[in-house]
């Protein structure tokens, strides 16, 4: 929307803002969104640049074309799963590459920070069913 269309639209008493207002999303929830979107489009760039159809990547994900086509027109029933599985057998180098993205991710992390992940990892209650005296 341009800024005349914005200001034609306030004038006329209509509250103009995100997405994420109107849906009351929180910055997680944005982020998610987001992420997802882009995701279907590496999914369909990546498919295109390895000259694959959609019918080939279903193939190699086990799955169906249409559903494919779901994970490129960024259908929200898609599960990441889906998007990640597609990713990865529409480029061989995939996983090398989004190994590289987390380890430059987890960089900044502390010391102090993962000791506490772990601290807390450790003292978690034990999980229904199980038996309380060899949970750690």
């Amino acid at each position: 929307m341009n800024k005349a269309q914005r200001e034609r639209f306030q004038r006329a008493g209509w509250k103009v803002g995100t997405v994420g207002e109107f849906l009351e999303l929180t910055p997680a929830e944005e982020d998610l969104i987001e992420t997802k979107l882009r995701l279907g489009g590496l999914v369909r760039a990546l498919r295109e640049r390895s000259h694959l159809s959609q019918a080939a990547l279903a193939k190699r994900i086990g799955s169906s074309q249409p559903r494919v086509a779901k994970i490129e027109s960024h259908d929200p029933e898609v599960s990441l799963d889906l998007q990640m599985k597609a990713i990865f057998a529409s480029r061989p180098s995939a996983s090398r590459e989004l190994a590289a993205l987390i380890r430059k991710w987890e960089a900044p992390i502390s010391a102090r920070g993962t000791a506490h992940a772990r601290r807390l990892v450790k003292t978690r209650p034990p999980l229904p069913g199980r038996n309380t005296k060899t949970a750690a």
